[in-house]
């Protein structure tokens, strides 16, 4: 087995069915109108066209912070670290809960778990402590942490190779997203791809429906 299991976070180590990252989402919406003055309207073509372009709402606004301030005929500064705080401010308690299965699974897994995500940092360890897990974690990259350039951007993942002194032949990529898992796979990365009941990514070593069968998934790799 590869010394480095990397886990993404989000709709990863729980059920998209959980509405998380709905939640997340609409507080991203909000953030537009509230914080940068963007006229509801246009929340939606805004972050489309900054997905398109950057891969992440977050990335367009931090590189190509004229966009919204166009659309809102203003100049509001964008700052990463509020938009951060201001997105993840949702309640997890009636969202998740432990997860004393995924612990025990967890736990029998002879490598090192580290945390690989495009939220926050706070978010990242609020959500593995609400699932039990936390303790079971070697170490938490989130975008502070990334300074701020998110998957699949390579840069990502060198910043982790680099903190870990590791090769990507020495990782194991688990994520529900496909782009991520690509980019990883270039670097050498083995890959497994939760899919969670939606299409499998063809580009993934190995393909499973719930974080829960990993270990099956590793001893197919």
């Amino acid at each position: 087995m590869r010394p480095f299991l990397l886990l993404d976070v989000d709709n990863t180590l729980y059920a998209r069915a959980c509405g998380v990252v709905e939640q997340v989402e609409e507080l991203i919406n909000r953030y537009l109108v509230e914080r940068l003055g963007v006229a509801a309207a246009d929340v939606d073509a805004i972050r489309s066209e900054l997905r398109e372009q950057y891969g992440t709402t977050l990335t367009g606004l931090m590189w190509h912070p004229g966009v919204p301030a166009q659309r809102a005929g203003s100049e509001s500064k964008f700052d990463a670290d509020d938009y951060l705080a201001f997105v993840h401010a949702i309640e997890l308690d009636g969202l998740l809960a432990p997860d004393p299965a995924l612990a025990a699974m967890l736990a029998g897994l002879p490598c090192m778990k580290v945390a690989l995500t495009n939220g926050s940092r706070s978010h990242a360890l609020a959500v593995l402590a609400r699932l039990g897990i936390g303790e079971l974690f070697f170490r938490v990259y989130a975008l502070e942490q990334l300074a701020y350039v998110p998957k699949p951007y390579p840069q990502a993942y060198h910043t982790v190779l680099c903190a870990l002194h590791a090769r990507g032949r020495d990782c194991v990529l688990v994520e529900d997203s496909g782009t991520n898992l690509r980019a990883a796979r270039q670097l050498g990365m083995a890959t497994v791809h939760v899919a969670d009941g939606h299409p499998p990514d063809p580009a993934a070593d190995v393909v499973i429906a719930s974080i829960h069968e990993l270990p099956a998934a590793l001893a197919r790799l």
